[in-house]
């Protein structure tokens, strides 16, 4: 295995075909990508000396959770904000050693080991699951540790035959079009996939910030942020974000939709704020049976309720779940309904042969 003082230049003479690596393991199957990977941790890391290593605590800046900050502060015999003045700094991610090498790696490792932070415990994260939504990461982390560099140098012997014909496929096809930026489209759906895989919604928010800071004109990175917002909890924010949004473009439904989300989280509903244009809201009631029953009307074969649901979403504002619309569409003989195990997309509905009655 290579030391740490040889990762860089190895790093750099792979980099290029580890971002295809990367690119051939999101379409691989993700458990078998887990197993793999988790497996090659274990073999790996049990003969490693990660002490002598230490790469990692030179390199890498972790956050530090709040509830970790007074654990370790209590072990060194300081408050909790003397800790952080010394040790740390405030940024949006939340609070990180303020330099680097850590000042708690010491000759013999890490001095707070017995207690250290969680994201120092899992790092570098390829014992966990989910591994197709860290591979960005992962990647980045091929400069840094070792056993992961190891680790993708592996996977290229263990899917060579297939990631062989990946790789001609690549240079056989463009699939990137690049913009102006070097940034494509591609890359940016995945990076956000990363975000989504690990409901790492305060990732997320940062990341759609930075697209917006670097296309202040573009709407659709605005009002992405304003639903990233809403996903990280962060409601009087996004409120206030998507507000501004809505009065410059009010018919817009997905800033319309944010706005609502965020309303009704924090108990309010539509009528706390002044509407440009008003939004149209789907409730569990008459209007939405007779929207119901005037689409199965022109189907000739029975639907599923998740057919009928996302028929309803794409009208407006839907409040209910599809489990409520089954139950919904239960209590009205207009309608035939087959639950099957309850499941809306096994759940068929048509038209009842009996007429409601009147």
């Amino acid at each position: 295995m290579l030391s740490p003082d040889e990762l860089i230049d190895a790093f750099a003479k792979v980099e290029e075909e580890n971002w295809l690596l990367r690119a051939f393991l999101k379409v691989q199957e993700p458990d078998a990508v887990d197993k793999i990977v988790n497996r090659l941790h274990r073999e790996l890391f049990a003969g490693f000396n990660c002490v002598a290593c230490s790469n990692c605590c030179k390199t890498i800046i972790p956050v530090i959770e709040e509830k970790e900050i007074c654990v370790i502060s209590s072990k060194l015999g300081l408050n909790p904000e003397d800790y952080k003045k010394k040790f740390l700094v405030s940024t949006e991610e939340g609070f990180m050693i303020n330099k680097n090498p850590c000042p708690h790696l010491g000759i013999n490792g890490c001095s707070i080991y017995e207690y250290r932070p969680e994201n120092c415990r899992e790092y570098p994260f390829t014992e966990n699951k989910k591994i197709r939504g860290r591979l960005i990461n992962l990647v980045a982390n091929c400069s840094v540790c070792p056993v992961v560099f190891e680790i993708f140098e592996r996977l290229k012997k263990h899917y060579k035959v297939e990631f062989a014909e990946f790789k001609a496929e690549q240079q056989a096809f463009s699939w990137f079009d690049e913009d102006d930026d070097g940034y494509d489209d591609f890359e940016e759906l995945e990076a956000e996939e990363e975000f989504f895989a690990e409901e790492d919604w305060a990732g997320l928010v940062k990341y759609r910030y930075q697209r917006v800071e670097q296309y202040p004109d573009d709407f659709e990175y605005q009002k992405s942020l304003g639903a990233a917002y809403v996903m990280n909890k962060e409601y009087g924010k996004a409120i206030f974000y998507l507000y501004d949004l809505h009065k410059k473009h009010p018919g817009d439904p997905d800033v319309q939709h944010s706005l609502l989300d965020a309303l009704f989280a924090i108990g309010k509903d539509e009528t706390a704020i002044n509407w440009i244009v008003q939004p149209n809201i789907l409730r569990l009631n008459n209007v939405v049976l007779d929207a119901c029953y005037n689409s199965l009307r022109t189907k000739r074969k029975p639907r599923t309720v998740y057919d009928v649901y996302l028929e309803l979403l794409s009208e407006g504002y839907v409040t209910f779940d599809t489990n409520q619309l089954i139950n919904l569409l239960f209590s009205d003989n207009r309608f035939s309904v087959k639950a099957g195990d309850g499941k809306s997309h096994e759940c068929y509905v048509s038209i009842s042969k009996i007429p409601k009655n009147m």
